[in-house]
């Protein structure tokens, strides 16, 4: 099935929420973290392990409630070998109990390379005598457009073969976004990033009327994603910015049809651990719990 009209299946049956399983060390429950200290020593071993118990306890918990989750890789990486690990048991137990799973590793490269990429992520790598299914086996995966149209096609191509999706960075969240997006000419970066995204993606909208091809969209610049939303009907936004990031919830509303379609909203830390607001709650015991009365709410 076309990947937009399986992400707006998914919202239709758990809502837009997008929890992200960004595994910040020093947020980990202590009592997860110390016994693997205890267990492995101060070992890389033993902080990719509490990474993964912590994983596994917020995806049983939330499985009922949430119907997607995206990984940011950059957590997983600086922990080496044994964090890769732990992404790859990550992915295979969250796959397990049915999630969407988008990749946030805003990839991409010149063309040969990008084409890499989007064979390790999204399709599959041929070698002399054989081919591989991806290792990585995740719905989408979010790439980066600064290098141009030929850096994002070998990405739109493979994503097309398998039926997989894409986000591309648009209108980011981070405060110095307007330096470079900002930038005009006849029109801002951003929105030239918009209208490429949507020639390229045109033959990857699905029944839902979305694209596969979608743009991330930060809601720390509500006066932008209204216009995006209002000028690209057939794009799906990938919306971070919500929570610690302190976007403006209000101006969600203005990221979706009128048929409640057509984005995803990234939560992360204050979901995943949420147990933090009790400051009586010193061990982490029940964090899960409270990420899934948190992702209600």
């Amino acid at each position: 099935m076309n990947f937009a009209d399986r992400l707006n299946y998914c919202v239709q049956k758990f809502g837009p929420l997008l929890v992200g399983l960004d595994p910040h060390l020093e947020y980990l429950p202590k009592f997860i973290l110390e016994q693997e200290l205890k267990e492995k020593g101060k070992t890389w071993e033993a902080l990719a392990h509490a990474v993964v118990l912590t994983n596994q306890k917020l995806l049983d918990e939330l499985h009922s409630v949430v119907g997607m989750i995206k990984i940011q890789m950059a957590f997983y990486e600086m922990l080496g070998i044994p964090g890769m690990l732990a992404l790859q048991s990550t992915i295979e137990y969250a796959r397990n109990l049915g999630y969407i799973i988008i990749l946030d590793g805003k990839r991409n490269d010149i063309s040969s390379t990008a084409l890499a990429y989007a064979r390790g992520y999204l399709s599959s790598v041929s070698f002399p005598g054989g081919q591989f299914e991806s290792f990585w086996k995740v719905d989408a995966l979010t790439i980066n457009p600064y290098l141009g149209e030929d850096g994002l096609i070998p990405f739109i191509d493979e994503a097309n073969k398998t039926d997989k999706g894409i986000f591309v960075l648009c209108r980011t969240s981070n405060k110095s976004a307007p330096t470079i997006q900002d930038v005009s000419g006849p029109e801002k970066v951003y929105v030239k990033v918009a209208k490429m995204v949507e020639f390229l993606g045109k033959e990857m909208i699905g029944e839902s009327g979305f694209s596969s091809v979608g743009l991330v969209v930060g809601a720390t610049y509500p006066d932008d994603l209204k216009y995006l939303r209002s000028n690209f009907p057939s794009l799906l936004f990938l919306i971070p910015g919500v929570g610690a990031q302190k976007g403006d919830v209000k101006s969600l509303a203005n990221a979706f049809q009128s048929n409640g379609l057509g984005a995803i909203v990234n939560v992360s830390r204050d979901v995943i651990f949420a147990y933090r607001e009790d400051l009586n709650n010193v061990s982490g015991e029940g964090f899960e719990k409270k990420a899934r009365d948190r992702a209600v709410y």
